[in-house]
Order: structure tokens, then C-alpha cells, then sequence
């Protein structure tokens, strides 16, 4: 679901990390729309005491702004408070058009909560909520992501949710815009140490969809990472790995074909891979050891010294080979990972 509140013009807005409208590791049997992600030098987020700061259209059920809210803080309360972070939830059912005086107030809530660079006008930034978030609500489509803004003082993170309500069946053990909420701020958490491949980003995000419901007794851990596998070995080619995806944006059109399979799911087994080889296999070491030491030393660098590897092209070695074993042995991997 997205909500408009943020960013105006047209060369202002950096959309880093998007959530496809469905990773392969949930719940089967719904279609997915592929989009792109963007991935700009930026100044990292930081750390925060104040919570996100949640928009929500008039007229859109805020039972749906409940859903996500459970999601995000969930992975707050896990990864951190960072920030500035803005949450933008927007709707509208079966297409049906936006009431004028709600999409007027829509407008003037994200407008008035940003910066505007050098040149900038606000009918820019109305032009482009109508069209990125109210136009996009009204075409019955629905989208969830993090926007980077770094033309703000200072720069922000918008979490932006459109139409979630599409994505939500009363048989999922968990709802999907909470699941959403957990994806895209564990984007945030990301955001706030520095650059890392897009299989790291998609697959720790998606990971820890994975991983927090299940610790909150939510979800079966097992399921959910099966689901990923079924989806990750569906890529055709045995060439291609994650080392394909380390940006989406300079991979080539075939690597583009198998995005899901490779930066979502085999991401999401990778990140798992990478805290079993750690010295504590604790999730938690990822948060207070890994991502500091990206900051210190850049992905590549800390990524070797959290496996104990030489470096990437060892770990890419040690990680192809787990992915040939046996799906009894990589769920047992999973058994051994601790919080």
C-alpha cells in the first residue's frame, strides 16, 4: 500500500528497495509484478528514539495502517529505531475514485512534511503524489516500499503502501501488510550502515520475515524457508547465483529474469548461511556486529570477517555448495541459527 507523503519532483525521488508484490516465500498462488529498484549513493539513516510517524488516507480502513503498524514495530523493536522514517499508506477498493477533499489532504500532509531542494516547487510535489500514490491506488494496483529522499534536512525513509488490503487473506498465519511492514523496515535498519549487494538487502529483509514471526510464535520458521528454496532452485541456468545479484541495476537482461529466485529467496537462504558460518550463529550478531562493521569496513570487507572467510568469492563457493545439499541437511542449518 502506499500513502503519498513525501517526495516531489521528478529527479528528487530515489525508490532504493521494492518489495515485489509478493515474495516467493509466502503463501503460493498469487500473482507477482516485478518492478525496479534503485539504488543511489546515500548518506546513511540514524539512529533514533522517535518512533516512524504514520499517514494515512481518509477514507482507507485504518485497520490496514493497524496491519503494517504491527509489521514495522515488530522489526523496530528487533533492529533498532532509525530514521527519519515517514509511513505512507494509501487505498482505494476496486478502483473506485478518491474522494477529492481526501486526496487534497493527502497532498497537503506530504508536502508540508518535507524539504524542498533548490528549484523545486510544490505543484511538483502535487503532481507527483497524484501520480505516484493516488493514480496508482485508483488503478487497483498494488505497491510496498522504502523511498530514499536525500533532498531533505535531513534525509529521510518513506515506507510507502498502496492498496495492501489486496494482499490480505483470512487464511494467512500471518497477515501479508504486516509481513510487509516487517520487509520494508528491516530496509530502514539496512539503510543506516551503508551499501550492500541487492541479495543482501532482499534477502535479509525477506529472512527476516521469516525469522521474527517465528519468534513471536507466529509462523512455522521451516515452512516459510522451504517456500523460499522450492522458489531458489527454480532458477534454470546452474551458472547463475547470487553473486549475479549484487546489483540488480548492472545485472544482465537473463540474471534480470530470475530477480525473485535470486535476490529474494536464495538471498534470504544466504543471509541464513552467512549467520550460521559466524562464530555465535546469533541473528542478533547480524545486527550489533555485521551492519556496524559495514560502516567501518564496507559490505565486502565485513562480510569476510563476520563467516571467517578469505573473502566474497569463498563464501559464494561455501554457500553454492550448501545450496547443492539436501533440503533435510539446510533445514537442519536453520535449527542451529539462535536469536
Amino acid at each position: 500500500m502506499k500513502t503519498p507523503q513525501e517526495v516531489p519532483a521528478r529527479t528528487t525521488l530515489h525508490l532504493l528497495f521494492t518489495l515485489l508484490v509478493l515474495t516467493s516465500c509466502q503463501e503460493p498462488g498469487r500473482n507477482l509484478r516485478r518492478q525496479s529498484d534503485t539504488r543511489p549513493a546515500f548518506e546513511p539513516l540514524v539512529a533514533l528514539e522517535a518512533g516512524p510517524v504514520y499517514h494515512l488516507l481518509d477514507g482507507y480502513d485504518p485497520i490496514w495502517l493497524e496491519r503494517v503498524r504491527d509489521g514495522i514495530e515488530t522489526a523496530r523493536a528487533y533492529w533498532g529505531s532509525y530514521g527519519p522514517t515517514h509511513v505512507w499508506i494509501t487505498g482505494s477498493y476496486e478502483g473506485a475514485e478518491i474522494d477529492p477533499a481526501a486526496k487534497r489532504a493527502f497532498v497537503e500532509e506530504y508536502c508540508g512534511s518535507r524539504t524542498f531542494p533548490d528549484g523545486m516547487r510544490l505543484e511538483d510535489c502535487a503532481d507527483y503524489v497524484e501520480s505516484r500514490f493516488l493514480d496508482v491506488a485508483e488503478r487497483d494496483e498494488s505497491e510496498a516500499y522504502l523511498s530514499y529522499l536525500q533532498d531533505t534536512t535531513p534525509p529521510r525513509a518513506d515506507l510507502v503502501f498502496i492498496n495492501i488490503h489486496k494482499w490480505f487473506f483470512e487464511t494467512d498465519p500471518v497477515p501479508d501488510p504486516t509481513l510487509r511492514g516487517i520487509h520494508e523496515y528491516t530496509h530502514v535498519f539496512q539503510s543506516s550502515f551503508g551499501s550492500t549487494p541487492t541479495w543482501m538487502m532482499e534477502g535479509g529483509a525477506v529472512f527476516a520475515e521469516a525469522w521474527l514471526p517465528a519468534q513471536q510464535g507466529w509462523r512455522d520458521l521451516h515452512g516459510v524457508m522451504e517456500r523460499c528454496m522450492e522458489s531458489a532452485c527454480r532458477v534454470e541456468d546452474p551458472a547463475l547465483s547470487i553473486a549475479d545479484m549484487e546489483d540488480v541495476d548492472s545485472a544482465p537482461g537473463k540474471t534480470i529474469e530470475y530477480h525473485r529466485e535470486l535476490a529474494y529467496d536464495r538471498g534470504a537462504w544466504a543471509v541464513a548461511f552467512m549467520i550460521h558460518e559466524s562464530s555465535t550463529r546469533r541473528v542478533s550478531a547480524l545486527r550489533d556486529k555485521f551492519y556496524p562493521s559495514v560502516t567501518e569496513l564496507g559490505w565486502e570487507a565485513a562480510l569476510s570477517r563476520f563467516v571467517g572467510m578469505q573473502d566474497k568469492q569463498e563464501f559464494y563457493a561455501a554457500f553454492s555448495s550448501f545450496m547443492d545439499g539436501s533440503i533435510e541437511d539446510q533445514i537442519a542449518m536453520l535449527d542451529k541459527l539462535k536469536d
